[in-house]
């Protein structure tokens, strides 16, 4: 009896101890199972915050995004169940995937678990499909909608319960009461712990998880370590895209990057306000303007010129398969600067030809032996008279390009006295078209510069206030002294429009062309007065009104003192 209640007890033990062992194999599996799908549900969201639509999707991007992911096995899907790309597997070479069970869940319900043996990289697999609306670009194009799945590799039952037998077989040899006991004592002290652990992870969103039992701490600490790395990642990605936005409404130019006209993928603050875009709408001069639409038509790179708000711009169009590129470039100086080298060119050789004219001429007359002896003083006069307006013209654009590598140091200058001297010399040319002279000087007025600089800017001033006047005019030269000194010339001549405003100090530009030339002028003085006073740091301003006068001041004090 004894023995049957032995044999009886320790069958009991043992079919109890290999159930509660095949048992604790399948709850173990099934937690594992369940956390690595809590996994590949992370993983998935760090893929939704990578994807971005205009991201082309290869094999290149699936083995990237499984090395971000710590090696798990990434498949994107069209719907029909081929394959686009696999980071383990060639998806060319691969057979359809619609029949898979993941696979057809995702299409159903969204998303769908599987476990299986894969064939193809011959290992135990747990597979987590999502199913995506929308257009996906592949290598061969776009295409409406697209699966992703990933896996990660896992113990089957079988592996679980072989590495659990030697456990089983030491507990057979122990006690039944000992075995049960220990038995109760997992079941109580043990899954629990675990349980609550993977609930505490799965619940978390992804705060730090804890545990009392010394067992468990090393799986918390896994848990903690992937939840910050994945975090960590998440927030370097976020960073990353908020940087890529500021440097690109930071810029000065401005770009979009488009598909066509009314699907426009990026566009930075400087673009929007210069194309007056408003969110998901057609960027207006897409359509309304007849070049640029045929520009965009053809696909050929080229650019266009457009003035928007008074300034220039340069609408450059780059085109390739996916995308369009348009760069926008204030060329606004450079244009200007254009004009102004016309203008140099057109005056000189209009400053240049008159002069070279007279003197061959002239020199062809006494060549040819046609001149009368009486003239030949007048002509000679002539001669030498053009010839010094030539070498005026080359010293004054000489003085203009040296005035950048004068490095020569200031030192203090009595404004007073050099402005009283410099006037005299001006007396005959006052006289000569009746202009009254009015002087207003303050007594030791002192600025620290260097003589000639001084002489050349009161010079070409006084010079302009008497070239353009009117035939008994007046000319006022005003020097204010203290804390503040500034010097003003006024004239009641031709004055200024508000275009010549904008030009006056421009290299060569006159604003009497039936001047131009004329009394030596080149149209370089005022462009040298500008160019001393910006060195120094001095304002300069000018107040006009057309056929009223103008008036130029320069004030001497620094900006922080203005």
């Amino acid at each position: 009896m004894r023995k049957r209640i032995l044999l009886v007890s320790l069958l009991v033990s043992v079919v109890a101890i290999v159930l509660l062992a095949v048992l604790f194999t399948d709850m173990f599996y099934r937690n594992t199972v369940s956390l690595t799908e809590q996994q590949l549900k992370v993983y998935m969201n760090v893929f939704e915050e990578e994807y971005s639509p205009s991201e082309a999707v290869d094999s290149q991007f699936a083995q990237t995004l499984s090395s971000e992911l710590g090696g798990a096995r990434v498949t994107v899907l069209l719907r029909d169940g081929s394959l686009i790309c696999d980071s383990d597997i060639d998806a060319s070479a691969a057979e359809n995937h619609a029949d898979r069970e993941e696979v057809r869940e995702a299409l159903e319900s969204g998303e769908g678990f599987a476990s299986r043996r894969s064939d193809s990289v011959n290992e135990q697999l747990i597979y987590y499909c999502k199913a995506y609306d929308g257009t996906i670009l592949t290598e061969s194009g776009p295409a409406e909608g697209f699966l992703v799945r990933l896996s990660v590799a896992s113990p089957s039952q079988f592996s679980v319960f072989a590495d659990a037998l030697p456990t089983l077989l030491w507990f057979l040899l122990a006690d039944v009461l000992i075995c049960l006991l220990v038995a109760w004592a997992a079941t109580a002290f043990v899954l629990r712990p675990v349980e609550k652990l993977t609930q505490e992870a799965a619940t978390g969103a992804g705060k730090e998880v804890s545990t009392n039992y010394a067992e468990l701490q090393p799986i918390a600490k896994m848990m903690n370590d992937m939840n910050a790395d994945i975090s960590e990642k998440v927030a370097k990605m976020k960073e990353d895209r908020r940087l890529e936005k500021l440097i690109l409404n930071s810029m000065e130019h401005g770009i979009v990057i488009f598909r066509d006209p009314s699907d426009v993928i990026l566009i930075n603050k400087t673009a929007a306000r210069l194309l007056d875009y408003e969110t998901n709408e057609p960027i207006p001069c897409f359509m309304s303007d007849g070049e640029i639409a045929q520009i965009i038509q053809t696909g050929e790179s080229s650019s266009v010129y457009r003035k928007i708000d008074g300034r220039d711009y340069n609408f450059r169009f780059t085109f390739n398969e996916k995308s369009s590129v348009l760069l926008i470039t204030d060329v606004t100086e450079s244009m200007a600067a254009a004009r102004s080298k016309n203008d140099f060119i057109a005056n000189v050789t209009h400053e240049m030809n008159t002069p070279l004219t007279s003197i061959r001429g002239f020199a062809e007359l006494i060549e040819a032996g046609a001149l009368p002896p009486e003239r030949t003083k007048g002509v000679a006069k002539t001669i030498i008279k053009q010839s010094d307006r030539l070498a005026n013209l080359i010293r004054s654009i000489i003085n203009f390009s040296a005035i950048d590598s004068d490095e020569l140091p200031d030192y203090e200058v009595d404004l007073t006295e050099l402005v009283r001297e410099a006037i005299a010399p001006f007396e005959p040319k006052l006289s000569q078209k009746k202009i009254a002279l009015k002087l207003d000087i303050a007594g030791g007025v002192k600025v620290m510069s260097r003589r000639e600089r001084l002489l050349e800017i009161f010079n070409n001033l006084v010079s302009n206030g008497i070239r353009y006047n009117k035939e008994g005019g007046t000319l006022a030269v005003t020097l204010t002294g203290g804390e503040n000194p500034s010097l003003a010339v006024s004239d009641t001549g031709i004055g200024l429009s508000e275009e010549d405003k904008t030009r006056i100090f421009d290299r060569f530009y006159t604003v009497d062309k039936s001047h131009n030339g004329a009394g030596g002028g080149f149209g370089l003085g005022l462009a040298i007065v500008k160019k001393l006073c910006k060195r120094a740091g001095w304002k300069l301003s000018v107040e006009s009104a057309l056929g009223k006068g103008t008036t130029f001041r320069i004030e001497f004090y620094p900006p922080e003192r203005r």
